[in-house]
C-alpha cells in the first residue's frame, strides 16, 4: 500500500477541483506500483483536468515579472509555478513560456504526465547515446522526434522514455503546460544539455513562487518500476 505523509503536503494553490485530482492520484498510486500501469490509470483524470477551465488561477498562467523574487532557472521570463507538492514524492506545477521562447534541453528523472492547458508548443524529444551515466562533461544526444501540441494534448514521462526534451512556444500567446511529476522536480538536481556542443551539466529548475530549501537528489524510480511511494507487500 502506498504511504502518504500529510505533514509534507503543501497546497500552494487552494482549489477544490485540484485537490480532488490530487486525491485521485494518491488513491490510484495505492493501487498500482508499476509506473506504466499508474500512468495509464491517470490518463483519464488528467485529460479531464486539462479540459476544465475553472480550477487554475490566472496568476499561474502568467509569465515572470520583475517583481518576482525568484524567476527560476528555465530562462528569461519563463515561469514555473508550483501548485502542490508532497515532499519529494509528488508535485503539480505549471510552466509558462513567452511566444517564441524555448527551454534548455533537459531531463526530468521522474515519472509523470505533461499536458497543454493554453497556447501551443513544439516538443523536441531526445535520448542519450551510449551509457549516459555521467552528470557533467561530454554527452551525445540523438534526436527522436518532434511533436506539435495544443490544448488537451499530453504525453507520459517514464524515464528513460520521453525524459529528455526541449519546449518552444509556437502560438502568439504564452503557452501553459501542466506537469504532474513523481518528484519535487523544481528542487532536484537534474541535467541540462547542449546538443550542438555535446555537453551535459547539472542544474535545478527552481520555482517562480517557492524557494527550494535544499537541492535534493532525484528519487530512484528503478527504470520504470515503482512509483516512489514506498509500497509494502504485507
Amino acid at each position: 500500500m502506498a504511504t502518504f505523509d500529510l505533514d509534507t503536503e503543501e497546497y500552494i494553490h487552494d482549489d477544490d477541483r485540484m485537490q480532488s485530482f490530487i486525491d485521485v492520484v494518491q488513491t490510484t498510486a495505492e493501487e498500482y506500483e508499476e509506473i506504466t500501469d499508474l500512468l495509464a490509470a491517470l490518463e483519464a483524470p488528467f485529460e479531464e483536468l486539462l479540459a476544465d477551465n475553472g480550477w487554475l488561477d490566472e496568476k499561474y498562467q502568467q509569465l515572470c515579472t520583475d517583481e518576482d523574487d525568484d524567476m527560476g532557472n528555465m530562462g528569461d521570463d519563463i515561469a514555473q509555478w508550483l501548485l502542490y507538492r508532497d515532499g519529494n514524492k509528488l508535485a503539480l506545477f505549471t510552466l509558462v513560456l513567452p511566444p517564441g521562447a524555448s527551454t534548455p534541453v533537459h531531463d526530468h528523472l521522474a515519472w509523470g504526465l505533461v499536458g497543454i492547458y493554453g497556447g501551443m508548443q513544439r516538443e523536441e524529444f531526445y535520448q542519450r547515446v551510449g551509457d549516459g551515466k555521467n552528470d557533467v562533461g561530454e554527452a551525445e544526444l540523438e534526436h527522436l522526434r518532434t511533436e506539435h501540441m495544443e490544448r488537451g494534448d499530453y504525453y507520459e514521462l517514464a524515464p528513460p522514455n520521453n525524459d529528455i526534451h526541449s519546449v518552444t512556444t509556437t502560438s502568439d500567446e504564452p503557452s501553459v503546460s501542466v506537469h504532474l511529476l513523481g518528484a519535487d522536480v523544481g528542487c532536484i538536481e537534474r541535467h541540462a544539455f547542449d546538443v550542438e556542443d555535446e555537453e551535459i551539466e547539472l542544474f535545478h529548475s527552481g520555482y517562480t513562487n517557492v524557494e527550494c530549501d535544499e537541492i535534493m537528489e532525484a528519487p530512484d524510480i528503478g527504470h520504470g518500476h515503482g512509483n516512489g511511494y514506498g509500497h509494502s507487500h504485507d
